[in-house]
């Protein structure tokens, strides 16, 4: 019965992250992040392997940047461009932030 619960309980949490992924990429194309950032190739702004090369191991560094508590470290020549977009992303929630910064530091 143990067992049961234990695979249970993992097997909801494998389901939430894959969910938390998912909601990721949803906002990352509703609230607009793809008109400036494609997977791999710099565009008007850099690409989300290059996002998530500068951001490894510092999630919460991304999560403060899109909340506009943080400075830009990827291609600071370009944060002018990406200053409007941040009244977008300091309008989400915790819990919408880190979806969304999860699923940028996916493309490795």
């Amino acid at each position: 019965m143990k067992k049961l619960i234990v695979s249970a309980v993992m097997g909801v949490a494998v389901v939430a992250t894959g969910a938390l992924a998912a909601d990721g990429a949803a906002l990352f194309k509703s609230k607009g992040c793809a008109a400036c950032h494609q997977a791999t190739v710099d565009t008007v702004g850099p690409s989300l392997k290059k996002i998530a090369a500068a951001y490894a191991g510092k999630e919460a560094d991304l999560i403060k940047f899109l909340k506009g508590e943080h400075k830009a470290i990827v291609d600071p020549a370009k944060f002018a461009i990406m200053q409007p977009q941040l009244n977008t992303t300091k309008a989400l929630s915790d819990a919408e932030l880190k979806a969304l910064a999860d699923f940028i530091l996916s493309h490795k």
